[in-house]
């Protein structure tokens, strides 16, 4: 089992949802708001950081199988070709229990 973790453009939450939907036994998913910040490359300023930036926070504990087409759709859906379009993290799960 892995946790997927993105930090996804705002607005771009509503397009990832609906490729979400197009995955059989999608397990479902939490979203928070966020706020970041990172390094400004390819400008004059190079060490310059950018200042906090609103995002989504993603967060998606699913089987192994299905880790690949969930990246797949948020790397599809969250791109806009920009600089800062977002991260996306897979983490290893050791254990996981519902309440």
């Amino acid at each position: 089992m892995k946790l997927i973790v993105a930090i996804v453009r705002p607005f771009k939450v509503d397009e990832i949802i609906t490729a979400f939907e197009a995955i059989e036994g999608f397990p479902g998913m939490t979203v928070t708001d966020s706020e970041g910040f990172g390094r400004r490359f390819g400008t004059a300023l190079y060490d310059s950081l950018d200042p906090f930036m609103p995002g989504k926070r993603l967060e998606i504990a699913a089987n192994d199988e299905l880790v690949d087409q969930i990246v797949a759709a948020i790397k599809q859906r969250a791109h806009t070709g920009k600089k800062g379009d977002g991260l996306i993290i897979v983490l290893s799960i050791e254990n996981a229990l519902l309440i």
